[in-house]
């Protein structure tokens, strides 16, 4: 794992989790502007690393690893958490449990298209292969595959970045990732008294476990707010439409 800071190290405290096979780097756009206000965090999750290969265990090893950091830092509160699909269980692993005695005071919880909710065995076995099937062709550099990943999956600013994740993650890795996050369930009983917790998802298909999640969250933690991206796939709006996807986060911080 590799760890990014922007901003003053004496502000505010927002860390971005990106999501399976994202570069660190989707986050550019929020950090260059959040940074600003606060002292931004960007953890490059194992398995994502650019500068040599490393391997992804389990959303709870990367919460784990992430913990230690910031306890080494002697930072135990983040006024903004946030985590893009499976990023976005990393942060709620964080906020949930802490890790290792590290009591992880959060404000403001933000989840966008988050699984929370276990998939069945056929879907997590489907979802697997597909993801797998990407990585495969992406490091053969099939155009096919790359054209559709600019189309729905990345837009081109960032493929260059996407091709260094990909070359260096490991089949494990994706099967590790994969089974790690739609396996997980989310507990029911947090504490959420003093967390505001915001949860985001599109309306086409395959946010159909984001769905459900954000289903979840309204039933468990009622204060949580929903904001329903109509028309747009997973993670379309943070990866496609990142100026946009800044304003409505800036607009419920505000």
């Amino acid at each position: 794992m590799n760890i990014h800071t922007f901003g003053n190290e004496s502000n505010p405290k927002m860390m971005l989790i990106h999501g399976v096979l994202c570069p660190w780097q989707i986050w550019e756009d929020a950090a260059a502007h959040f940074s600003e206000k606060y002292y931004v965090i960007v953890p490059e999750l194992d398995g994502h690393t650019q500068d040599a290969p490393s391997e992804f265990h389990s959303v709870a090893r990367e919460a784990a690893d992430i913990s230690l950091w910031l306890r080494e830092r002697h930072i135990d509160s983040l006024d903004v958490l946030c985590g893009l699909s499976m990023g976005g269980g990393v942060a709620a692993e964080l906020w949930c449990k802490g890790v290792d005695s590290h009591t992880l005071k959060v404000d403001t919880l933000i989840l966008d298209g988050a699984p929370l909710v276990p998939a069945g065995g056929l879907t997590t076995r489907f979802i697997t292969g597909f993801y797998a099937d990407i990585l495969r062709k992406s490091k053969q550099r099939d155009p096919k595959t790359l054209e559709n990943c600019k189309k729905v999956f990345l837009p081109e600013r960032y493929f260059e970045d996407y091709l260094r994740v990909a070359d260096n993650m490991s089949d494990t890795s994706i099967v590790n990732v994969c089974y790690s996050i739609l396996q997980n369930r989310f507990p029911k009983d947090v504490p959420a008294e003093g967390t505001r917790i915001f949860y985001l998802h599109g309306t086409q298909s395959n946010e159909a476990i984001a769905k459900k999640s954000a289903k979840f969250m309204k039933k468990y933690y009622p204060s949580t707010q929903i904001k329903v991206c109509k028309g747009m796939a997973h993670a379309e709006l943070a990866c496609f439409h990142p100026q946009e996807w800044i304003q409505t986060v800036d607009a419920f911080l505000s």
